[in-house]
């Protein structure tokens, strides 16, 4: 196994990877069960008008808050919030542990003795962590589509794809700075404790945006903006909006990368 970084770190989430994808599978069938319901009950839209603009902000995604039609439902019960909340607790701290929780335990000595570079080591971890987030995607948007199909929420398959993927990249951007605190420092909490407070920064300035004049400009960095403003569940896969999670996931895997091998291990 030591002979590939990237199948022992496929070997060490396995167990994580099972719990997390029943978990999905769960949250899932308890949503798309629920939505007939919310589907017959039309008077909801306009309890929902009625909101006040800072909470229909928070659980809007795409646009307006619409618990009707399918995508409306999935956007505000599941994309806007759960969803992105769930892969990038994942993320982060599969990020944090990958080089931070590895020396910690005192495993990393035993991976730098074979003769595999810090360079490689450190790229098929990320890559693990990649996966991962691949692997957990994939169950969503299984479960998802099957469940859609189920009760007639009108979702694409295309467009479910789409939404998954935008929540997986944006777990990954965080992921990746957690990594690279972790490679870094060598101190998991640390990472896991700046990532999460890089996340929550950027999901405030996106969500308060719409009450606060001067965050519509920082609005436009944070990647929970370009993650909701494509409007995946309708509009499908955007480009464009996918650059800036992917760009942050670049940067910081690439400067995790560099700064470990710079680094003395402890």
């Amino acid at each position: 196994m030591l002979g590939s970084v990237l199948l022992k770190g496929l070997h060490d989430l396995r167990r994580g990877f099972a719990w997390w994808s029943l978990g999905l599978a769960g949250l899932v069938a308890m949503m798309v069960s629920v939505y007939p319901t919310v589907r017959d009950s039309p008077e909801l839209n306009r309890l929902v008008e009625d909101y006040p603009e800072a909470l229909k902000a928070f659980i809007a995604f795409g646009g307006s808050v619409d618990y009707v039609s399918g995508p409306g439902y999935l956007g505000s019960e599941l994309y806007s919030f759960m969803v992105p909340l769930l892969f990038i607790v994942c993320a982060v701290g599969n990020g944090a542990g990958a080089i931070a929780g590895e020396e910690e335990s005192g495993t990393l000595d035993l991976l730098l003795a074979h003769p595999i570079a810090r360079r490689r080591l450190a790229v098929e971890k990320l890559g693990a962590m990649a996966l991962q987030l691949v692997g957990l995607g994939t169950v969503l948007w299984l479960a998802l589509v099957v469940g859609s199909a189920i009760v007639g929420m009108g979702v694409s398959a295309v467009n479910l794809a789409a939404a998954t993927a935008g929540a997986a990249l944006l777990a990954l951007a965080f992921g990746a700075i957690a990594f690279m605190v972790g490679a870094a420092t060598g101190h998991r909490a640390l990472a896991i404790g700046l990532a999460t407070a890089a996340a929550v920064a950027a999901y405030l300035v996106n969500s308060l945006a719409a009450l606060v004049h001067l965050l519509h400009g920082p609005q436009k960095f944070s990647p929970f903006y370009h993650y909701a403003a494509a409007d995946p569940l309708r509009q499908g896969f955007a480009l464009d909006h996918s650059l800036v999670p992917i760009a942050i996931a670049v940067v910081a895997a690439v400067a995790g990368v560099l700064l470990f091998e710079r680094r003395d291990v402890a």
